[in-house]
């Protein structure tokens, strides 16, 4: 036992840099794996526990159609037992907003006349501010999410528009809403004093909207009382119903995407890490072949030849895997706090679990880096000691050898009108094959991380060019109504209808569809699903609305629908499906089936005439589509449009609409992105140094034979070099595949729980190329510094052997 130790410490100080970067590899291996598992641990905890201190709701009803009484709606519900309900909200709609002398679009606003404490259901929890029964007049209390979207801080002041006059109410706190206070939402609760909001409405056109918050004890029975709602009332609910799916989605997207991403490429990073500690153990065994030898000649084991090195990456395991664990509860703790901030009381970090599993996973790393050890020393045993004193290797070995490097292939390649440069190079890659298939692996790994990281920052940040296939409209303005009953949609029409510059408008509403819950006998789900229906009036093909397969409707009887709805109803194209529409029972044709991230693709398309044949006067509008015939003067004409009409509707580019949600998700992602693909360009530097650095060792005599002909380190290192270079560009093209197909496969299982099932990615080829080229850059620097050595190398070293 102390020979082996002996041994194995002989080996870590003979080999410090190589011992040194194999270690950092283990750890950061463990890293990416520990990280991943205490972000997926953690994924939706932070919101469950927020939603269990506050007694969330697991449904909210919006009574904004007039289908459904919300005081015979809520003592029904009240009166039920294993049910807690809200209050009765009273709000009403805004969407202009200004703050700091800048309109914020795309944000709607429920404007909640405050009820006095407590609530039984959906508590607000303080961020920040003193903590009031309710809000003082002239005050508010708006969401973490809409203060940290916009930089909202306690005592600043917010103008928000109600038609040709403007509130100005000071900020007194900041609360943690979970129904309405989701990362990327555009829908804010605003918390207002009741005397404020019975005089700063009551002269407004307009009535006031009624919501509700139900929380079930056990929500899996949600089904049975809404079974029992039905049937005593006669009728399904007919109004507007988010699910608790819709509630937590968007708590917990962002968190899935990094977890997915960090594991897989955790686990790719360890796979990295085993195949390079195998590749080590083997040429360290073809380095040390006589040295063994020797030893066995006199009287070590093969067990105890094994144990020297089982001993010497034991120690570099145990060293790496603990920081690694340490080190990835700080960064899992940074990633999950900025994904859910506006889960954050500001009173410290949230509590983070999982650091159990992240132990176990950090020692189930540990045995296996042993059992590769163990797996590839096992070599060390058929050495035998008067073949490595005599040949250096194993005669099969040698015989192997000689054979690749002479073989016609070899000669042709190496030996014939290259330029010699390139010959010395190709033969480095010949003679150590082992090391070029790593080369190879390597930098396809960091090709296909960097190109996957760019190609998924760049479709958020140029989603305005793929709008259509995540489900939004393809128009260049949308004037976003701010207030219906003061909207002068008459008037805005002839202004457009006047202007040249306008190619087409389409005016779209939105109303809840419901369909009942005898829909399908294979339908999983007993209960009425409340439906998302985009009403249009104008052509949805004009307006650019995408299909994944089918049409959009064009006749009143047709409608499209999301990907998660057909599959929830088990419905394809020219199914019929029967949806209450305006409290009157429809069937509609399957014309058409789409994704679409918001609602999840639980939502559908219809025409206006669809609606109209139920109600004549149906003229609702929440938003215009125009499309103007030079793209180039959307956003003057989005201005002008927007100074004439500010005080009744928010008229932007759709660029600007989708900016205001995407830009935070873009800004959360590239964190993990960038700290990812700087590892593996750090790995990939240290491997390529650590195998060109063995492999240059073992051909030093060789090098000393190039210099004593004239010719020069600086040569010599440019061939091996240029070798390199050649195997990481094939690596690089691999890896580009990989990243622009491969991964964003991988990642549509993630995402399509959210209702896209197809990733429409934005491909800027030169940008692609240029981050693939990253990894060419790091293998041929690694290349670079470790042939440094060749410096060393003399026609001397001929001599002393």
């Amino acid at each position: 036992m102390a020979v082996m130790f002996k041994l194995s410490l002989s080996y870590l100080s003979r080999n410090k840099i190589q011992n040194l970067f194999i270690t950092l590899l283990i750890l950061l291996s463990t890293l990416l794996v520990s990280t991943s598992v205490i972000i997926l641990a953690n994924t939706g905890n932070q919101f469950k526990e927020m939603h269990s201190r506050t007694n969330g709701s697991h449904q909210i009803l919006t009574f904004d159609k007039g289908l459904n009484d919300p005081q015979t709606v809520y003592d029904w519900w009240a009166a039920q037992n294993g049910v807690q309900v809200s209050p009765l909200l009273t709000y009403r709609t805004l969407s202009g907003i200004t703050f700091g002398g800048i309109d914020i679009p795309n944000l709607y606003l429920y404007m909640m006349n405050t009820p006095p404490s407590p609530w039984s259901v959906d508590e607000l929890v303080f961020a920040s501010g003193t903590q009031h029964p309710a809000p003082e007049q002239g005050s508010v209390w708006i969401p973490t999410s809409m203060a940290n979207g916009y930089n909202i801080a306690v005592g600043d002041t917010i103008q928000f528009k109600t038609g040709s006059t403007t509130l100005d109410l000071a900020v007194s706190a900041i609360v943690v809403d979970v129904p309405y206070g989701a990362p990327f939402t555009n829908t804010a609760r605003i918390w207002m004093n009741s005397t404020d909001y019975q005089n700063d409405f009551s002269m407004l056109a307009g009535k006031d909207i009624h919501m509700m918050g139900i929380h079930f004890d056990d929500y899996s029975t949600n089904s049975s009382y809404w079974d029992r709602y039905t049937s005593e009332m006669g009728a399904p609910f007919l109004e507007t119903k988010m699910e608790f799916e819709s509630i937590s989605s968007f708590y917990l997207i962002i968190n899935q995407i990094i977890g997915f991403i960090i594991i897989f490429l955790g686990a790719v990073m360890m796979i990295i890490a085993l195949i390079t500690i195998g590749f080590t153990i083997s040429d360290a065994i073809l380095a040390n072949y006589k040295t063994i030898g020797i030893l066995k000649s006199l009287g070590l084991t093969s067990r105890g030849t094994i144990g020297t090195y089982v001993i010497q990456y034991a120690l570099l395991s145990i060293i790496a895997v603990l920081p690694g664990l340490v080190f990835s509860v700080f960064v899992s703790k940074f990633f999950i706090n900025i994904s859910v901030s506006s889960l954050r009381t500001g009173q410290g970090d949230l509590p983070i679990e999982g650091i159990g599993a992240a132990i176990v996973v950090g020692l189930l790393l540990l045995v296996l880096v042993i059992a590769f050890v163990v797996l590839y020393a096992r070599k060390a045993r058929t050495i035998e000691p008067v073949q490595a004193i005599r040949y250096g290797m194993s005669e099969s070995d040698n015989v192997r050898m000689a054979r690749r490097m002479n073989s016609p292939l070899a000669n042709r390649a190496l030996f014939g009108r290259l330029p010699i440069s390139l010959v010395i190079g190709l033969r480095n890659l010949i003679k150590n094959s082992k090391s070029s298939v790593l080369i190879i692996l390597l930098t396809s790994a960091a090709a296909s991380v960097l190109v996957f990281g760019y190609v998924v920052l760049s479709s958020i940040t140029g989603i305005d060019q793929t709008a259509a296939k995540w489900g939004y409209d393809n128009a260049n303005i949308a004037a976003v109504v701010v207030n219906k009953t003061t909207f002068p949609r008459a008037e805005l029409q002839n202004v457009l209808e006047e202007d040249f510059r306008i190619q087409n408008v389409g005016w779209q509403g939105n109303i809840t569809g419901v369909i009942p819950s005898d829909i399908s006998s294979r339908n999983i789900a007993s209960q009425s699903i409340s439906l998302y229906l985009s009403v249009l009036d104008g052509s949805y093909e004009d307006f650019g609305f995408e299909t994944l397969r089918g049409n959009n409707p064009e006749r009143e009887n047709e409608i499209s629908i999301g990907v998660s709805a057909a599959k929830m109803l088990n419905k394809d194209l020219g199914d019929l499906i029967d949806i209450y529409v305006e409290g009157e029972k429809r069937t509609f044709i399957i014309s058409g089936i789409y994704q679409a991230i918001s609602n999840m693709s639980v939502s559908g398309r219809i025409t206006v005439q669809a609606v109209r044949s139920i109600n004549p006067s149906y003229a609702d509008v929440d938003v215009a589509f125009i499309n103007v015939i030079d793209p180039s003067q959307a956003g003057a004409i989005a201005a002008q449009l927007n100074e004439r009409f500010e005080y009744s509707a928010s008229i932007v580019t759709q660029k600007t609409l989708l900016d205001s949600v995407y830009t935070e998700a873009a800004n959360i992602l590239i964190y993990p992105m960038t700290l990812i693909g700087l590892l593996f360009l750090i790995v990939t530097f240290m491997i390529i140094f650590s195998t060109c650095r063995i492999s240059i060792r073992k051909e030093n005599k060789t090098y000393g034979i190039y210099k004593s002909i004239g010719m020069t380190s600086g040569s010599i290192r440019s061939s091996i070099t240029l070798g390199v270079v050649l195997l990481s560009l094939i690596g690089s093209m691999f890896g580009v595949i990989a990243g622009v197909y491969l991964l964003p496969m991988l990642l549509e299982k993630v995402l399509s729980g959210y209702g896209i099932v197809q990733i429409p990615l934005v491909l800027n080829w030169w940008g692609i190329i240029l981050f693939s080229c990253l990894s060419i850059l790091a293998a041929a620097f690694g290349s670079w510094r470790s042939s440094k050595v060749i410096r060393q190398a003399s026609p001397r070293i001929l001599v002393i052997e």
